[in-house]
């Protein structure tokens, strides 16, 4: 890895971090708070026991896929062009399990694991899930694709070795061919 990439891709791991951990929240909380609360749901609770801990398993499944993808295309040696294609597939195996997976982890902390535990998060409502409105659900299911965008794509198209830049898409239209 060039150091070029290398600073570019801690800068963009420092900014998933900033994004995940600290803009995002303050973005909930702030900018989309009217349609992220539904009634009687009290915000907090919800940032707190479900979103923040679905936000972070994302967080981690990122950086673990992009560790993943930088490993396998350090040590490959391609000796041809149909050989970097090959891994065309895998990095949108990878980005569509990723964003599926932030899907299935904000149902899991929302609603599922309240069921299986058998209780309610929040006191007096008698509902053992949070009661997202469709437009919460629809603003949930958007951040997960920001994420992976920011988490996933941009390092892989930042910090990825010459050949398999061209795996990335839009690598080439933003950062130049060979």
């Amino acid at each position: 890895m060039r150091s070029q990439q290398g600073i570019l891709l801690g800068l963009s791991f420092v900014a998933g971090l900033l994004w995940v951990f600290v803009v995002q929240k303050w973005m909930f909380l702030n900018v989309f708070s009217g349609v992220l609360a539904g009634p009687g749901l009290p915000l907090n609770d919800y940032l707190q026991l479900a979103n923040e801990p679905a936000f972070t398993m994302l967080w981690i499944s990122c950086i673990s896929a992009l560790m993943i993808w930088l490993w396998i295309t350090f040590r490959a040696r391609p000796r041809n062009g149909a050989e970097v294609r090959r891994m065309k597939p895998l990095w949108w195996t990878a980005a569509v399990i990723l964003v599926l997976l932030g899907w299935l982890y904000q149902l899991f902390f929302s609603i599922i694991i309240w069921q299986l535990q058998g209780q309610s998060p929040v006191q007096g409502s008698g509902m053992n899930f949070f009661l997202l409105p469709p437009g919460g659900w629809l603003l949930l299911t958007m951040m997960v694709m920001i994420n992976v965008t920011l988490l996933f794509w941009l390092p892989t198209l930042l910090a990825s070795p010459r050949t398999y830049r061209l795996v990335v898409p839009g690598a080439v239209k933003i950062l130049g061919g060979r």
